[in-house]
């Protein structure tokens, strides 16, 4: 059975992060979201996945190349954007869909079982078979009602918050027999505007409910939010690589200290902190509720919270990085500065002095 991956989408809400790298490529737990959901995908028996790429498409083919076999990964690239239905009509005329197949989409970050989800769908023999699961707020989503047979009875995309008709959403996993391809127009289309409407008005699409781990990689908080919930579903006692050097540091758990990390001398990192690949913590640095990329150097005294710091940037000494605040990839942020809430910082700028309002963005 094949699988397709919706992986081309320009990912503006996740500005700055995404100007330097492909959402699928950002990393959960110092691996890339997209080689999570390859890795789980292959483990479940899929022997055949199909990428549909086209924002900075070279760096996912990369990436796939040199990580995976050629013989299992193919892939298609968009010419013009497509939304998420018409990739399915594109990898049909190049490839075929002649049989039952998946589709995920590249920013989900969750740990679905595919087999149940399969095996759902054959015993309900429905045209296509979506994954669902329960959200506090349901407003940012496509909601589902479902009957006591799992029938999708209602489907509203992103409706007022006090208007959804129940916290059941759409996980953006899906199954779908070939048949399905005759209700994707032959444009850039949606499948929640232009295909699931119309396949729950002939009674054909049913939802399985997932009741573990799914974050939508939408928003910076979302990001954070999904390397969080990785942490404490995977390492709720925290991870610290053998190779990184910690002595002298106080690290709170849950935190996720990856290769060749150093941490300096009364440090004190966590919870709930992912630090990158090759990253230099000075003395007496307090980081909390964060994710530093690869290569980040942080100086000494400076205090980072809530906050998503790109990969190969430069904190210099007593600097304050408020919480919401989300820095670009190779960004330096001289002595004694401050950043405050909600501050934007696009990569390759320097920054030598404080900024003054709250939710500005440096360009």
């Amino acid at each position: 059975m094949r699988a397709v991956i919706l992986a081309g989408g320009f990912a503006t809400r996740l500005r700055p992060l995404t100007l330097t790298k492909p959402k699928p490529l950002l990393p959960i737990l110092d691996r890339p979201l997209l080689d999570w959901i390859i890795t789980s995908l292959v483990d479940s028996g899929f022997k055949e996945i199909i990428i549909s790429v086209k924002y900075l498409a070279d760096a996912i083919k990369n990436f796939c190349n040199s990580k995976y076999s050629s013989d299992n990964i193919l892939f298609t690239e968009e010419r013009i954007p497509l939304g998420d239905a018409g990739p399915l009509r594109l990898i049909n005329d190049v490839y075929g869909l002649n049989s039952t197949f998946l589709v995920v989409y590249g920013d989900v970050f969750s740990n679905v079982d595919y087999g149940k989800v399969l095996e759902f769908h054959k015993k309900h023999s429905g045209l296509a078979t979506m994954v669902v699961t329960r959200v506090d707020d349901p407003s940012r989503y496509g909601v589902v009602v479902l009957d006591d047979s799992g029938k999708v009875v209602n489907f509203v995309e992103k409706p007022h918050k006090k208007e959804a008709l129940s916290n059941i959403v759409n996980a953006g996993i899906y199954v779908f027999e070939p048949e399905v391809i005759k209700y994707v127009p032959e444009k850039p289309s949606k499948l929640a505007r232009d295909v699931l409407p119309k396949l729950v008005s002939e009674g054909l699409l049913y939802a399985y409910v997932h009741e573990g781990i799914w974050s939508d990689i939408g928003l910076p908080s979302d990001y954070l939010k999904a390397n969080f919930e990785a942490l404490r579903y995977y390492y709720p006692n925290g991870y610290i690589s053998s190779e990184s050097l910690v002595d002298g540091a106080e690290v709170i758990q849950p935190t996720y200290i990856s290769v060749n990390v150093r941490l300096g001398n009364l440090c004190r990192v966590g919870p709930y902190v992912v630090i990158g690949r090759d990253s230099v913590i000075g003395p007496a640095v307090r980081i909390r509720n964060s994710l530093l990329f690869n290569n980040v150097v942080v100086d000494e005294g400076s205090m980072i919270s809530y906050a998503l710091i790109g990969e190969r940037s430069l904190i210099g000494k007593w600097v304050r990085i408020e919480p919401e605040s989300v820095i670009g990839d190779e960004v330096v942020i001289r002595d004694e500065v401050l950043i405050p809430k909600k501050t934007v910082i696009l990569p390759y700028k320097e920054v030598d002095s404080s900024i003054e309002n709250e939710g500005s963005v440096i360009l």
